[in-house]
């Protein structure tokens, strides 16, 4: 299977484009960097329903009754190892065939060198695709240098980025292939997100759906 980056800037439709293909997958890590696991969890499961989740969280900081004992509490994100800890308890329970949502990488770069951090990315999508799964990672873009930018790319064999441009007065959202493992028609779509989620061209659906072999 495969992992695949999503690029893009705030309110692009990263966390949508998860969305869209989370249902499919029994077993779920979600792992966020800017909700708290309660926000998370209940913003899934009430869509999802039966979904086997696991969250590890390193925004909230602190354990709350609200938690579940599926809920991950990092009490320390600039320790890489307690995250790493987190994660692979989650993955130990979920063992094979699961989805991993990384929401967002860049909760994580504020607190770590980009250095570090890679490897500790290389090692979760290593992890991923060697138990038969796969997984969708966000970074949000112009938040970070360009060579941090370009060196957490380098990580990923499938990479796309979500823009919105202006035409004729109109703002409309377009889809780019950055990088693609197999051959893939298009170099940039243009997409819709509606009140029933994101509608991606049938030829990027397609494509997507061939990586997370769904």
């Amino acid at each position: 299977m495969s992992t695949i980056l999503i690029i893009g800037e705030p309110g692009t439709g990263k966390t949508r484009l998860i969305y869209k293909y989370l249902g499919e997958f029994n077993k779920v890590l979600w792992i966020t960097t800017t909700k708290s696991a309660d926000i998370v969890r209940k913003e899934i499961e009430s869509t999802f329903k039966g979904i086997n989740l696991w969250i590890v969280d390193t925004h909230t900081w602190q354990r709350r009754p609200t938690h579940t004992n599926k809920d991950l509490i990092v009490s320390n994100p600039l320790n890489l190892n307690e995250v790493s800890l987190a994660i692979g308890k989650a993955l130990d329970n979920l063992k094979s065939n699961y989805f991993l949502a990384f929401d967002s990488i860049s909760g994580l770069l504020l607190y770590h060198p980009p250095q570090k951090l890679i490897h500790f990315l290389r090692n979760i999508v290593v992890r991923v695709e060697s138990e038969n799964s796969c997984g969708i990672f966000t970074l949000v873009k112009n938040a970070h240098d360009i060579h941090t930018e370009t060196s957490v790319s380098l990580i990923f064999s499938d990479i796309m980025e979500l823009e919105r441009q202006w035409v004729d007065g109109k703002v409309k959202r377009f889809l780019k292939i950055i990088r693609a493992s197999e051959y893939i028609p298009v170099d940039m779509s243009e997409f819709k997100i509606t009140e029933n989620g994101i509608e991606l061209p049938d030829v990027v659906d397609a494509y997507i759906r061939r990586k997370l072999k769904i």
